[in-house]
């Protein structure tokens, strides 16, 4: 009569199959975080152009202080007085007029010749000859 064959169950080999992750998993995964990181990319820095190494330098340079641009404005109006004719010639420093020839745009243009790098004594003298009313 025959003999029975006994079958092996290799019960080791399953298991450790099952724990030990497979190459595809990893691969999956790693493809997962890194498609997420493009979409990251694509949805919060979209439209922008990568940084220059000029535009690097440009940022952390220092711009001008308006604090001292605004001290060298006043220093140049403390010179004048409003040549709008129509607020009783009040010194530049203090008008706010807005009129022709007025407070407004005596200290734009003295703000604006501050910022070509001229010195305040040649915008004193820009003033003068452009508004008059130079306070003896």
């Amino acid at each position: 009569m025959g003999k029975k064959s006994k079958k092996k169950h290799n019960t080791s080999s399953s298991t450790s199959r099952q724990t030990e992750p497979s190459n595809w998993k990893i691969v999956a995964v790693v493809a997962i975080i890194f498609s997420m990181g493009l979409l990251a990319k694509v949805i919060f820095f979209q439209g922008q152009a990568p940084m220059s190494r000029g535009e690097i330098y440009e940022v952390t340079s220092a711009p001008p202080s308006t604090g001292a641009l605004d001290e060298q404005v006043r220093l140049v109006a403390s010179n004048f007085s409003c040549a709008c004719e129509g607020c009783g010639e009040l010194p530049l420093v203090e008008c706010t007029c807005d009129m022709p020839r007025g407070a407004v745009e005596e200290k734009e243009f003295i703000r604006n010749k501050l910022k070509e790098k001229l010195s305040v004594d040649q915008v004193i003298q820009l003033v003068d000859k452009k508004y008059g009313y130079r306070k003896t």
